[in-house]
């Protein structure tokens, strides 16, 4: 019988976002672009040595390609399904709890895209290195693939402690948007808990999640440079 909370897997989860913060801070701190990203992927390095030594692999907490039109056909159902879920929170039910509790968003939680306002290849390159290779695929693995399932595993690893788990990692998700102020905080820990809904509902796929993801911050990015940054 597993025991509840396992103090090993916690010093794991803290170490592994001990070093994600640290690099983050260190970008940060020489005003580096991406530096969000840099932390991700050194998290991801460090949670990838963690789950070498216990056997566990990225394929295993499914980092699988899609295999056939019908498994094809229910990733992208999936994808779809996260892109409708978040968006449709973020535009329609977030900005009635905004209102309602007189919250205001960060009044430069923008501020770091202007940089590539006006300037296609900088706004390109930013969104494929920054916002799919970073974002998407990077925070996924990280909060869903390792995040979730470890936190799952910390309170005891049956299926009550996955539900926890998911709201735990969504609170810690969304806290790290504080930058957003707490409508961001509040959105995007929604939409923390929709894509591990999702990762947790369809069997552990994080190709659908991380193309959801890659479609969402890719809407909103483009709409905030077509629109020279009146569109936030």
């Amino acid at each position: 019988m597993k025991k509840f909370f396992d103090f090993r897997t916690l010093a794991e989860i803290a170490f592994v976002l001990a070093v994600m913060l640290g690099v983050k801070w260190l970008a940060d701190s020489i005003e580096l672009i991406g530096a969000g990203q840099m932390g991700m992927w050194a998290g991801i390095i460090a949670a990838t040595l963690f789950m070498k030594l216990r056997g566990a692999t990225w394929r295993g907490l499914g980092l699988k390609l899609p295999k056939g039109p019908r498994d094809l056909g229910l990733t992208l159902g999936l994808a779809l399904l996260a892109v409708v879920s978040v968006i449709g929170f973020l535009a329609f039910v977030n900005p009635l709890i905004g209102t309602y509790f007189g919250l205001e968003a960060a009044p430069d939680a923008t501020a770091r895209f202007e940089f590539f306002l006006g300037k296609p290849l900088y706004f390109i390159s930013y969104l494929v290195g920054v916002v799919w290779i970073g974002a998407a695929i990077g925070e996924e693995l990280l909060f869903r693939g390792f995040l979730l399932n470890r936190l799952g595993d910390l309170f005891g690893g049956s299926k009550a402690s996955l539900v926890v788990a998911l709201v735990v990692h969504a609170v810690i998700f969304g806290a790290l948007h504080a930058y957003q102020g707490l409508p961001g905080m509040i959105g995007t820990g929604v939409a923390a808990l929709i894509f591990g809904s999702i990762y947790l509902g369809s069997k552990r796929r994080l190709v659908p999640v991380i193309l959801g993801h890659g479609i969402i911050n890719s809407i909103g990015l483009t709409a905030y440079y077509l629109s020279d940054g009146a569109i936030t």
